[in-house]
């Protein structure tokens, strides 16, 4: 009962993150800039910084080039433009409920996560600026206008609160 009551935890906390990443998301998309080309730029390895090469492709998010790659190894075959959408949003929502789960686990101990700003702040600084580009699914940051960056940083900060603010909420109710 505990373990099924730990995942409910899990999933509104984090269900609650990601709605609020989601809506941070819209909302900015229209203040989004695209960065200028540079002549090297048209070479994937002059916008890149990954150590094992480059695995997403120019239209794709991190989270596309998860649910390709691995509905691509699975099948072996490419997914139908739908079917990537709805891996993109499955490897999001898993990875958003797996944080949340780590988050929820030591939340109480170092009290400087108890907020959740740096929580988010750390999701989106090792996160999107640096693993996923030492990875390959995504360019390096500075092949990106600014404004991505403050989006993606809004969005992870807002994850970030939302999830600490559900989990002390319903730590309470409990």
């Amino acid at each position: 009962m505990d373990t099924l009551r730990s995942l409910w935890k899990v999933a509104v906390a984090g269900g609650a993150g990601l709605a609020v990443m989601e809506l941070v998301r819209r909302a900015a998309a229209p203040w989004i800039k695209q960065k200028q080309a540079e002549p090297m730029d048209v070479f994937a390895t002059a916008r890149s910084m990954s150590l094992v090469g480059v695995h997403h492709r120019p239209d794709e998010s991190a989270t596309d080039a998860i649910g390709r790659l691995a509905y691509e190894k699975v099948t072996g075959e490419e997914p139908t433009p739908a079917t990537k959408h709805d891996l993109s949003w499955a490897v999001h929502i898993g990875y958003g409920l797996l944080v949340t789960a780590l988050f929820m686990t030591v939340w109480r101990h170092p009290r400087v996560l108890r907020d959740g700003f740096w929580f988010g702040a750390g999701l989106w600084l090792v996160g999107d600026e640096l693993v996923l580009p030492l990875l390959g699914l995504a360019d390096k940051p500075t092949a990106y206008h600014p404004s991505r960056h403050a989006q993606s940083f809004a969005q992870h900060i807002g994850f970030g609160v939302t999830t600490a603010a559900a989990t002390r909420a319903l730590e309470a109710l409990s």
